[in-house]
């Protein structure tokens, strides 16, 4: 709803306020920055940013197509100014389009610098989230006043969601920006179209597209406002050039709304083919076939849905850049039939909850309880709606709610953060109630819930995102909760390094394992530990047992969100392991008879055997991770790595022992 008509005209205070937004926007990016570089990088940052700078370089668009372009175009901007080293375009890894292990040479393989590298990208990105940060004042400005305005950018700047995302080499928070200002430039397009309104919502659709293959979301929203403002009652006025206007008939309005459209949809065509250099195939060499490689359109397109066949259409005509089309591809066949982790519950089809009760889990409450209010001052208000007033932000927000409860990929509260700008606008209603509903002490009431929200995000810093509120049971019951980046996406390397340090006492003459859901090195933090569970992608037979010590396991391992025994220990896995175990103690048993050991390995096959102890270890580190799931750990590093203290005994009990968990079926939705 609409309340800033009746907000007095502005002060000299508001009118040098854009002052102040300027700072609380800053102060936003400076806290997100210093937060997030005392964490290594993210599970997708080595790839996302090292697709950015190969495109800028190279003018190649085969890494992380599913990504979107103009995030990491964006990120690597700093990189070419200081110019690190590219992978060699003769490695096997760029050769083949592995992202992942083209991203990890990049970080750790060709001399750079992997902190400096991504402090200059994260810096960067951070400035999507000041410019979000003004744009919700300017959004709350219109709608609420000046202190609207204010009010709700203050309590989007403390938030720990917007703050842990912030920063990173990531498309979440500028697909939250360009959602934002894709509907609001738009919606003031269909009110006012003049060439100002008409570059903003050109350029907002635009970078929504190259940000987001989620973007066509966007589409019925706008659909619904132009349908809207053309048979409500308010007038269109047009001013191009010389010619100023008010339209007034619904033909004109009509088809004045519809040369917009068009317009908008060339600017977004326009943009995406500049993105990708107006050329067609994502190879500098036009490589079509992609042989060898990760690419797979025959997978992608496999099914014969309305959705493949506009794919294949549109990639025999090339009427769009092949890489945009495959990663639109890759994004629609890999939203299904993805694992999800929901209070220690599993599933392969997802969960109808899953982004009801993450909204609830991870949104501050002092932040709920000023949506509760600013919902009652819309109802408060309800004798004035009326269609013309109706606020598109709302509108987009309930529609892309709509949609995120029907998805299948439930990997991460961040799917739903373009929902949170308009919460946030929304929040300046709460003003307009303090002022208009016994105002001392509404506006007292309103104080303490804003500090409550800033206290909330200086409480949990700078672990921003691992935060859960009271209901969830806080940040260190979060992992009961959700999984991967709700609470656990790689980032506490550094914060591992510093317990170690500082428990030596304990640590030291101790075997370390690390059981570790990310892609950084833990060996550039000089964390030497070994990897659980083992490798062997060489093919070695080395059979690695297992002893007390120090057990270090990721939040979102722990809990074997993504494992291939996915879900709690249950009988149909314990029988894999028993059969495995035997099979490895009859290797075992051959270690002092090298001739018989010989003969066993010629009998099955050397690549056999190595694939047999693979399986083991992989059943045995799952089978370890059903026992630690009902033990204390010792310690929880920045709410993610949970660290254990174990015994040879409590190893072998683990591991040998009665299963710590057992379900007489595979207990996984879907399975």
């Amino acid at each position: 709803m609409e309340f800033s008509r009746e907000i007095a005209t502005p002060t000299f205070f508001s009118q040098r306020v854009w002052l102040i937004a300027i700072l609380i926007a800053l102060l936003h990016a400076a806290m997100a920055v210093t937060a997030v570089n005392t964490k290594s990088p993210t599970f997708d940052e080595p790839q996302h940013l090292t697709a950015g700078y190969s495109y800028w370089v190279t003018n190649d668009f085969r890494l992380d197509p599913e990504s979107g372009n103009l995030p990491a175009r964006w990120a690597a901007l700093p990189l070419l100014l200081s110019h690190p080293n590219f992978v060699p375009l003769n490695d096997r890894g760029w050769q083949r389009a592995e992202e992942g292990r083209t991203g990890h040479q990049f970080f750790y393989e060709v001399g750079n610098d992997p902190d400096r590298t991504l402090g200059q990208a994260r810096m960067m990105m951070s400035i999507f989230g000041a410019a979000l940060c003004l744009l919700m004042y300017r959004c709350g400005r219109e709608f609420f006043g000046v202190g609207g305005g204010l009010f709700a950018e203050t309590v989007a700047a403390f938030d720990p969601n917007f703050l842990a995302h912030s920063a990173l080499v990531a498309s979440d928070v500028p697909a939250a920006f360009f959602f934002t200002a894709a509907v609001w430039s738009s919606w003031r397009l269909f009110q006012k179209i003049s060439p100002a309104t008409l570059t903003t919502a050109a350029l907002s659709l635009a970078g929504l597209f190259l940000t987001k293959f989620s973007a066509p979301i966007v589409l019925p929203v706008l659909g619904a406002a132009s349908i809207l403002q053309i048979f409500s009652g308010r007038d269109i006025k047009l001013r191009l050039g010389r010619i100023e206007t008010e339209l007034v008939e619904k033909w004109k309005k009509a088809c004045a709304i519809g040369g917009s459209w068009l317009l908008l949809a060339a600017t977004v065509f326009f943009a995406i083919w500049l993105s990708f250099s107006f050329r067609y195939s994502a190879w500098t060499n036009n490589e079509s076939l992609h042989e060898g490689t990760t690419w797979h359109w025959n997978y992608l397109l496999e099914d014969r849905g309305t959705f493949e066949s506009a794919a294949r259409f549109a990639r025999a005509h090339r009427l769009l850049p092949e890489a945009y089309l495959y990663g639109f591809s890759y994004v629609h066949k890999h939203e299904i039939d993805r694992p999800a982790f929901l209070d220690n519950r599993w599933s392969v089809v997802g969960f109808r909850s899953f982004f009801p009760r993450a909204f609830i889990y991870k949104t501050p409450l002092p932040f709920l309880l000023l949506v509760a209010l600013a919902f009652y001052a819309a109802l408060a208000r309800r004798r004035s709606w009326s269609i013309s007033k109706l606020n598109p932000l709302a509108m987009f927000a309930l529609i892309y709610g709509a949609i995120a409860i029907t998805s299948q990929l439930n990997i991460g509260h961040r799917h739903i953060l373009p929902i949170y700008p308009a919460l946030f606008i929304g929040c300046g209603a709460v003003v307009h109630l303090a002022r208009k509903n016994r105002p001392a002490i509404f506006a007292t009431a309103v104080g303490i819930i804003l500090f409550w929200q800033i206290g909330e995000s200086l409480a949990i810093r700078p672990n921003y995102l691992a935060y859960f509120n009271e209901v969830a049971g806080g940040p260190s019951r979060g992992y009961q909760h959700l999984a991967d980046s709700s609470v656990d996406w790689g980032q506490d390397l550094p914060a591992l390094k510093t317990w170690l340090d500082n428990h030596s006492a304990i640590v030291n003459g101790k075997p370390l394992y690390l059981a570790y859901f990310g892609t950084a090195e833990p060996r550039s933090y000089e964390i030497n530990a070994k990897l659980l569970p083992e490798n062997h992608s060489s093919g070695d037979r080395v059979f690695a047992p297992l002893t007390g010590g120090i057990y270090c396991i990721s939040a979102t391992t722990l809990q074997s969100a993504y494992a291939r025994e996915l879900g709690q220990w249950c009988v149909p896995y314990e029988q894999h392991y028993q059969a495995a175990a035997a099979g490895i103690r009859r290797y075992h048993d051959t270690a002092s008879d090298p001739a018989r050991r010989v003969a066993m390995i010629a009998n099955d096959g050397a690549l056999n055997w190595a694939k047999k102890i693979k399986d083991f270890e992989r059943l045995r580190f799952e089978r370890l991770c059903a026992y630690l799931r009902h033990q204390a750990p010792a310690a929880q590093i920045g709410y993610s790595v949970f660290v254990f203290e174990l015994t040879d005994d409590e190893v072998n009990r683990a591991l040998y022992g009665p299963p710590a968990e057992l379900t007489r079926d595979v207990c996984v939705s879907g399975f």
